[in-house]
């Protein structure tokens, strides 16, 4: 009960921001924890790609200064209509802090940026076998619309 209680205290205390090239080891680690494991010197390379790029944004979750979750943006411009649309690159929080609702506030971080760069929708791609993560975006009233295909190129 006392980690329960602990977890609670420590989740109140969750600061949201924007990534810094100074996280490069955290956001390392979880992009592990999503699956796509990644070494700090290669997630420094691709926040120097993507930290300038207006187009481009990513939003850490933070307790005591430790960045426990993170999403990460893009902005696109239609070519079926006009407008732009935000599509959610990645998302992760830490195994140890998740089902405390921090997903769901970095979720709605991102779909603020989204508003503020002119979207009219927000999109994601998500592996089917990912079904809990499935229902977590349906709890967040995104629908599930089609499929995904890719064809590796190299």
């Amino acid at each position: 009960m006392k980690l329960m209680e602990t977890r609670e205290k420590t989740v109140s205390e969750v600061i949201l921001r924007e990534a810094r090239y100074d996280d490069s080891y955290e956001l390392s680690y979880l992009m592990g924890e999503l699956g796509y494991p990644t070494k700090p010197e290669e997630m420094t390379e691709r926040l120097e790609t993507l930290l300038p790029n207006p187009a481009y944004a990513c939003f850490v979750a933070c307790v005591n200064d430790q960045v426990i979750g993170m999403i990460g943006l893009a902005k696109g411009i239609y070519f079926e209509k006009n407008g732009c649309y935000a599509r959610i690159t990645a998302l992760v929080v830490s195994e140890e802090f998740r089902g405390n609702g921090i997903g769901k506030e970095l979720v709605r971080y991102g779909e603020e940026w989204a508003k503020e760069q002119g979207c009219t929708a927000i999109l994601l791609n998500s592996g089917k076998q990912r079904t809990d993560t499935h229902e977590f975006y349906r709890s967040l009233d995104y629908d599930d619309t089609g499929l995904r295909f890719i064809k590796v190129m190299l």
